[in-house]
């Protein structure tokens, strides 16, 4: 086998290899579902953006549920999630991690009894700090999810 004949079969081989990978990079594609219904004004930020099979979901606060009552303020919030989820193609079961905005963290203990029942298996990973939240909000989420 001459030079060019061992170069030529090496790099055959090559993107033999590398066929695989090409293909999963091709199916990585980042998508952008809109908001459902439609916010008015229109968000300035994307509300859920997949990429492969992985969906990543905006905060949602509870500024449009009754105020000061974390257990219904928490409701509103997963259940509009849940909405954003479905909309997406995926569900609260496939939540891997959820991240939350407490404005007051007397309301962790709270936390701890809705989450549980809104995930009670395998509860997804989770992170709560106590912040600041837009417009008085007692709880603000976001989450990523699989497709």
């Amino acid at each position: 086998m001459d030079r060019r004949s061992v170069v030529a079969s090496v790099s055959t081989l090559g993107l033999a290899l590398l066929a695989p990978f090409a293909k999963a990079e091709a199916a990585l594609r980042k998508k952008i579902f809109s908001a459902n219904p439609p916010s008015t004004p229109p968000a300035v930020y994307s509300p859920a953006v997949a990429y492969g099979n992985l969906l990543f979901l905006a905060g949602k606060s509870s500024r449009s549920a009754a105020p000061g009552e974390i257990h219904a303020d928490a409701k509103w919030v997963f259940d509009e999630l849940e909405k954003e989820l479905k909309n997406a193609g995926s569900s609260m079961e496939k939540v891997l991690k959820v991240n939350v905005a407490l404005s007051d963290i007397k309301d962790y203990a709270a936390l701890n009894e809705i989450f549980a029942a809104r995930f009670p298996k395998e509860p997804p990973v989770r992170t709560t700090i106590v912040a600041a939240n837009p417009r008085g909000t007692t709880i603000e989420i976001d989450l990523v999810a699989y497709i």
